[in-house]
């Protein structure tokens, strides 16, 4: 069985940063629609913190996005 720690882990950010720029959003943008400091958010982009599901919620909706495209991606980016 996979260790899904280590994928959120490694991945996470790098599947908020595409989404961010895919949406056109600049991370002060993002952190304002999702009611976070820029520098909170900016922590997330790095992999310092990580959403919980009320969080990841409001990410998805910010970025036209559902919540399960976030996680689909960030298995896809495990697999690479």
């Amino acid at each position: 069985m996979e260790n899904y720690d280590d994928i959120t882990q490694l991945h996470f950010q790098h599947v908020l940063r595409r989404f961010r720029l895919e949406a056109g959003l600049t991370q002060e943008q993002l952190s304002e629609k999702i009611g976070v400091s820029p520098g909170f958010y900016s922590m997330m982009e790095i992999g310092r913190k990580w959403p919980n599901i009320n969080m990841l919620f409001r990410i998805a909706e910010a970025l036209g996005k559902r919540p399960g495209e976030l996680v689909d991606a960030l298995e896809k980016e495990s697999k690479k």
